[in-house]
């Protein structure tokens, strides 16, 4: 059984509420990537204002 046939037959088995999950994960993690830029430059910024050294 080839791997598409399985993952096939997987997510056919799931309930309605898991694939909408599974969906969600999906655009999530495409969103993500998309915005790496702008998520990573906002993530690195605000380590600054954790710096305390700074007087």
């Amino acid at each position: 059984m080839s791997p598409f046939a399985r993952l096939k037959n997987w997510y056919a088995a799931q309930t309605p509420t898991t694939k909408g999950f599974i969906w969600m994960g999906i655009i999530l993690i495409i969103g993500i990537i998309l915005r790496w830029d702008y998520i990573s430059e906002r993530v690195v910024s605000s380590f600054g204002l954790l710096n305390f050294n700074n007087q």
